[in-house]
């Protein structure tokens, strides 16, 4: 699954998990988890992709690790990361047993194709939904401190997408537009990217807006 299927559904399942342990997570955290097992990407060739971060064996114990550390909050930033894990599985396979054996299982839906293409868009759309729901959208129509993580959500996704297209030689742009399931998800992207700009640019406001508050305070009076 692409990296927006991947954020989409970590925030559903990690939001969903927090609503039920009366923990909030941060919108940022909730969006990023899905994508870090994708991560390898970084450290490529010396880790290959779609192999230990990809493995029960890796993240069922840093999960653990997440959960006794951070508790509620850390249980429910786990079944995000977790949630890479499924959804590579019902459009691909994952090597669940890695690194004892490299045995692949998965539905192998087909990526992209007409299931991964609605389940990905169709999870941006619940995330819309969800966010109106919750109050997260407000974090992208007002100046709001907690916005300004999701720069990092932001980077990670361009960041692993111009590095995967740039290790494996996919002209990005062409790439993108080439098939219509490409272009909706393609399009999605570029709505998630956007709105993520936007939150990060309301994060900064609010940042500046604080700064120059403390610098009034501080001026003497006369």
């Amino acid at each position: 699954m692409f990296l927006l299927g991947h954020s989409c559904w970590s925030y559903l399942i990690s939001k969903a998990t927090g609503q039920k342990l009366n923990v909030n997570l941060p919108l940022y955290l909730a969006l990023l988890s899905g994508v870090l097992p994708d991560f390898d990407i970084y450290f490529q060739p010396i880790l290959q992709h779609h192999t230990y971060t990809h493995s029960i064996l890796v993240l069922g114990p840093a999960s653990i690790v997440l959960t006794i550390r951070y508790r509620r909050l850390g249980a429910a930033f786990s079944t995000g990361l977790l949630s890479h894990l499924l959804t590579d599985s019902l459009v691909g396979d994952i090597p669940p047993l890695y690194p004892i054996t490299d045995a692949s299982i998965g539905l192998n839906l087909g990526i992209p194709g007409p299931i991964d293409t609605v389940l990905e868009t169709g999870a941006l759309l619940l995330v819309a939904v969800y966010a109106l729901k919750n109050g997260d959208y407000r974090q992208f129509t007002s100046p709001d401190k907690d916005s300004l993580p999701m720069m990092v959500t932001l980077t990670s996704i361009v960041t692993l997408t111009l590095l995967y297209a740039g290790d494996n030689n996919i002209p990005l742009a062409a790439f993108a537009f080439s098939r219509r399931a490409l272009t909706l998800i393609s399009l999605g992207h570029i709505f998630q990217a956007g709105a993520l700009a936007l939150g990060t640019a309301q994060g900064l406001r609010a940042y500046l807006a604080r700064e120059q508050d403390g610098a009034r305070g501080q001026l003497p009076s006369r």
